[in-house]
C-alpha cells in the first residue's frame, strides 16, 4: 500500500551526465546543482505528508507508516459475515423453549421459526428449519444464556415483580443499595 505521488516526486530527477573532460569546478557545480535539487523535491515530500520542513522524525513516521510490516492487519476474515454468534443462538434457543412449553416438537418449532424474523435473516436457502436446529444445539456462553434469559422478561426474573425504581438495576448488578445507604445506619 504505498503512496502515490505526482508531479516532480513522481519523475526520477534527470541530468547530464558528467563527461570525462569536466573539470573539478564543473564536477562541484554538478554536484551543487544535483543537491539543490534534491532538497527541493524533500521539501515537496514533506508538504506531501503534510509535514513542517525539517520535522524529520514525523515524515519517518509517515513513510514507514507506508510499509507492510507497519500497518495494523485487518481483523476482517475473507467470505462472508459472520451471521450467528451467542446472543442470537441464545434468543433462538429461547423461543425454540417457548413453543415446546406450548406443544410443539423441536422440528415444528424450527419450522415455524423459520418462516419469521428475525430468522429468515438469518436462513438464506430452503431448508431453514434444519439449519435452525442445527444452531440451536451449538454451544452458547452459559452467561450471555443467562444474560438473554433475563433480559427477555426482566421484571418477573424468579417470579417478583416489582414497580420500585431501580429494582431492575440492583437485579443487574447484584448490589443490596440498602446496606450503603446512609438513612440506615441509625
Amino acid at each position: 500500500m504505498s503512496r502515490k505521488y505526482d508531479g516532480d516526486l513522481a519523475k526520477p530527477i534527470k541530468r547530464e551526465p558528467l563527461g570525462p573532460s569536466d573539470t573539478p569546478e564543473q564536477r562541484e557545480e554538478w554536484n551543487e546543482a544535483n543537491e539543490a535539487e534534491e532538497k527541493r523535491r524533500m521539501g515537496l515530500l514533506f508538504e506531501a505528508h503534510g509535514i513542517k520542513a525539517g520535522d524529520w522524525e514525523n515524515l519517518c513516521w509517515s513513510l514507514a507508516r507506508d510499509l507492510r510490516g507497519f500497518q495494523l492487519a485487518s481483523s476482517k476474515r475473507p467470505g462472508r459475515p459472520k451471521r450467528w454468534w451467542d446472543w442470537p443462538r441464545a434468543e433462538l434457543r429461547l423461543d425454540i423453549e417457548e413453543l415446546q412449553a406450548a406443544g410443539l416438537s423441536v422440528t415444528e418449532a424450527t419450522q415455524h421459526l423459520a418462516n419469521v424474523e428475525p430468522y429468515k435473516f438469518f436462513l438464506s436457502h430452503a431448508n431453514g428449519a434444519e439449519r435452525l436446529r442445527s444452531e440451536s444445539t451449538r454451544p452458547i456462553t452459559p452467561r450471555i444464556f443467562e444474560l438473554v434469559r433475563y433480559l427477555r422478561d426482566p421484571m418477573n426474573f424468579a417470579g417478583e415483580t416489582t414497580e420500585e425504581p431501580g429494582a431492575l438495576a440492583r437485579k443487574l448488578l447484584d448490589v443490596n443499595y440498602t446496606q450503603d445507604d446512609p438513612q440506615n445506619e441509625q
